[in-house]
């Protein structure tokens, strides 16, 4: 069926029948798969889209009936209108690219269904409102339902890798700078160096979060106009039925709430991915000092069968890529015209679901490694022994220091290395100081503890 759009037409978005073929029967496009989690993605599906735009109508119905604007009988007819399985998002996606808006199809198919049931009631849907504030608060909404668990999830991994820098507290491994190796610390060090920072960005996410979560409602151009003196009340019942904050005024061009969450999304995407970083290099097979977790199928190759891939590393890495750029796009989005803006807040709604999902499949993936990731010991021992001379020359040079000054020292240490084979053997001195593994972590347990009492602080 065909029905009016402005001055534009469109196929009905009133739905049949469920098909399983439309969109909001799969969560996550196979194209998708590897830069989102399912559980995420569904946060943003068609279904949950128009879900928590029609909340927003049905609160808006209840919140002006309330305030006496207009009749009860009509908002309640509204309210049972707003069931989400009553539409199809086919027609309305397509209704949406003739308007610039989602909320115009939304808005008309939702006065057709309320108009099959009461005609008269039809006249009072979306009473007072404007298309940004539907959107901006279906956009808020989602994140409210999106990001608390991811959150939960984020407060797991860290606790997780805070027990794994625990038990490491004095393992050595091999230090690395500029890829190469380095004097040795503890391998606990590492792992709450990663803790540390997943906890600081998952911080600033977490309260850059509670400011998102509050209601857009300005009317046509954020005076509220058409609702005359009892603005003040709708506003007040429309925030407290969709459980938002009401904020001092609209901000339908006053973008750094959502500027600032999508920066600190790619923060926490950062985080997790250095932590990727160094368990990828450490899972090379050459090196093999660590492994992400095994199971059927995991990490395997579709043509070498000796493989164990990092598969989590690689989803993580994946998400760092495209992150910043999502978030980038936002912020170029902040300069917006006037009381409400051309392309900019638009363009916002995409970017930040695929933000969104992006850091869903980085928590996801991280959430499997911070709880089953395996350490070599042995591994580690074997790579200090083979670089024995990296691990022990800057400790020999200090130590000769102490007796016949730093540039001496460094000579001697210089032309020991020149020797090759064991440095010890060459240097012939400090055999028992420098097989004191205690000493040649020098401070590196005390830092593990630091760390750690910094987590249990925060």
């Amino acid at each position: 069926m065909v029905t009016a759009c402005g001055g534009c037409r469109f196929i009905s978005a009133v739905r049949p029948k469920p098909s399983s073929s439309t969109a909001d029967s799969m969560a996550v496009r196979l194209v998708s798969a590897l830069g989102s989690s399912a559980a995420t993605a569904d946060c943003f599906s068609d279904i949950a889209t128009l879900r928590h735009m029609l909340r927003f109508e049905a609160a808006l119905a209840e919140a002006t009936a309330a305030a006496g604007l207009i009749p009860k009988r009509a908002a309640s007819v509204i309210v049972k209108a707003c069931d989400p399985s009553l539409y199809d998002p086919t027609p309305l996606a397509a209704a949406a690219r003739r308007t610039a808006t989602l909320t115009v199809p939304v808005v008309k198919a939702l006065t057709e269904q309320v108009r099959q049931r009461d005609a008269n009631a039809a006249d009072y849907v979306h009473w007072g409102a404007t298309s940004q504030d539907v959107i901006d608060t279906a956009m808020v909404l989602q994140l409210g339902e999106a990001l608390p668990p991811l959150l939960k999830t984020l407060d797991g991994i860290v606790a997780g890798l805070a027990r794994l820098a625990k038990k490491h507290r004095t393992t050595p491994m091999l230090g690395r700078t500029l890829l190469q190796p380095a004097t040795p610390l503890a391998l606990g060090q590492k792992i709450a160096g990663w803790a540390s920072d997943i906890a600081r960005a998952k911080r600033r996410l977490a309260e850059s979060f509670d400011e998102t979560q509050l209601l857009q409602f300005g009317g046509a151009s954020g005076s509220l106009t058409a609702l005359g003196p009892e603005a003040g009340q709708v506003m007040q019942v429309l925030a407290k039925r969709l459980k938002l904050a009401l904020p001092p005024g609209p901000w339908f061009t006053q973008r750094v709430r959502v500027a600032a969450l999508a920066q600190d999304c790619a923060l926490v995407v950062g985080a997790l991915a250095k932590a990727s970083r160094d368990i990828a290099l450490m899972m090379q097979i050459e090196v093999g000092e660590a492994a992400e977790p095994s199971g059927p199928g995991r990490g395997s190759s579709s043509t070498m069968p000796h493989k164990r891939n990092p598969v989590s590393a690689a989803l993580i890495l994946s998400a760092a890529t495209r992150a910043p750029m999502l978030a980038a796009t936002i912020v170029s989005a902040m300069p917006q015209e006037h009381e409400r803006a051309l392309g900019g807040w638009q363009a916002e709604w995409p970017t930040l679901s695929a933000l969104i999902e992006c850091l869903g499949s980085a928590v996801e993936a991280m959430a499997e490694v911070a709880s089953g990731l395996t350490i070599d010991p042995d591994a580690l021992q074997a790579n200090m022994d083979a670089a024995e001379a990296a691990v022990l020359a800057e400790r020999a040079t200090f130590l000769l220091a102490r007796k016949m000054g730093k540039q001496e020292a460094h000579a001697l240490v210089e032309k020991a290395l020149a020797k090759g084979g064991s440095f010890v053997g060459a240097l012939g001195r400090l055999q028992k100081e420098l097989a004191d593994e205690a000493a040649l972590l020098g401070y590196s347990p005390k830092f593990v503890d630091r760390l750690l009492a910094d987590l249990r602080r925060k």
